[in-house]
């Protein structure tokens, strides 16, 4: 009779590994205005919590799964751009979380761009902001009045006034 019990509980224990480890992994892929060194895939899978790094240089995109119990999305951005350095360069173009959560879209209208530079600066302040599942641009180099910013939100997480306040700020 106790072994059932033992079973069971080895069973139900294993289960709850299996939720928390699927639970854990997450999935990104980042756009770059930057070619990779042939290397870069190698480094990016010594990377403490990283499951599978996927680089398409031809497109200047990396897809990394990763175990969020392990490292943080803002701890894995700083290493890539440590190692890329870029930490004072923005670089990141656009991004996709892979999240299925409550998602909603809106698009973030730039009046005036200044430049390619703060657009870049813009894009990267979104991929930290918790809730902002992806963000890409309809940017033409030669035209830089009403660019268009288009996000996807999870609207448990980013609600009205927070992506008004992006919009504010990122027009002044």
């Amino acid at each position: 009779m106790k072994e059932i019990y033992l079973i069971r509980f080895l069973f139900s224990f294993a289960y709850v590994i299996i939720l928390l480890w699927c639970y854990s992994m997450k999935k990104i892929k980042m756009k770059f205005d930057y070619d990779f060194a042939d290397d870069f895939s190698l480094y990016l899978l010594g990377l403490y919590g990283i499951v599978s790094a996927n680089v398409d240089n031809k497109n200047s995109e990396i897809i990394l799964e990763y175990d969020s119990f392990k490292t943080s999305l803002k701890l894995l951005i700083k290493e890539i751009l440590l190692y890329l350095d870029l930490v004072n360069v923005p670089s990141i173009v656009a991004f996709d979380k892979y999240s299925t959560d409550c998602i909603c879209n809106d698009v973030i209208v730039i009046k005036d761009l200044c430049c390619d530079y703060c657009l870049k600066n813009m894009i990267e302040e979104l991929l930290e902001i918790d809730g902002i599942e992806s963000a890409y641009t309809d940017f033409e180099y030669c035209d830089k009045y009403d660019v268009n910013i288009f996000i996807t939100y999870n609207d448990k997480i980013i609600n009205k006034e927070k992506l008004d306040d992006l919009k504010y700020r990122f027009n002044n």
